[in-house]
């Protein structure tokens, strides 16, 4: 049985899952996204589980670990090339998870974990990693 703070962060990225499918500015990247990201991020929860659990008790509300778990799975996908055509140009794969890691950093920037500067800085750092790989 998982512990209840696996359950909360599990029901949090179940919950960003449901808002980016939803959000109509993402059409079918959201549900792209998604799929391809949503799988390894529960796998980790719950090979992390005793982290996970850790982190909640410190404090850490269970979105923001959601957020921060989904983007980090977006970003590494994005810097293997996997999901590009050629080397800087990524496949319609491969923009879906560049907008999800965009909504990611976005949502935490909104919940304080990250200043817009710091935002910006990740995206421009994704976007080299891109620019650099496939």
């Amino acid at each position: 049985m998982a512990p209840v703070e696996v359950k909360l962060v599990l029901s949090a990225v179940s919950r960003e899952t449901l808002l980016i499918i939803d959000d109509p500015k993402r059409e079918l990247g959201g549900r792209i996204a998604t799929d391809i990201v949503t799988p390894k991020v529960v796998r980790d929860i719950l090979d992390w589980s005793k982290n996970v659990e850790r982190v909640i008790h410190n404090g850490k509300p269970p979105r923001v670990l959601a957020l921060f778990l989904m983007m980090n799975v977006a970003r590494d996908y994005l810097g293997s090339g996997r999901f590009h055509i050629y080397r800087g140009t990524l496949s319609m794969q491969g923009h879906a998870l560049k907008g999800m890691n965009a909504y990611c950093l976005g949502e935490l920037a909104k919940l304080g974990h990250f200043t817009d500067e710091e935002r910006r800085a990740a995206l421009r750092a994704t976007n080299e990693d891109i620019a650099e790989v496939g």
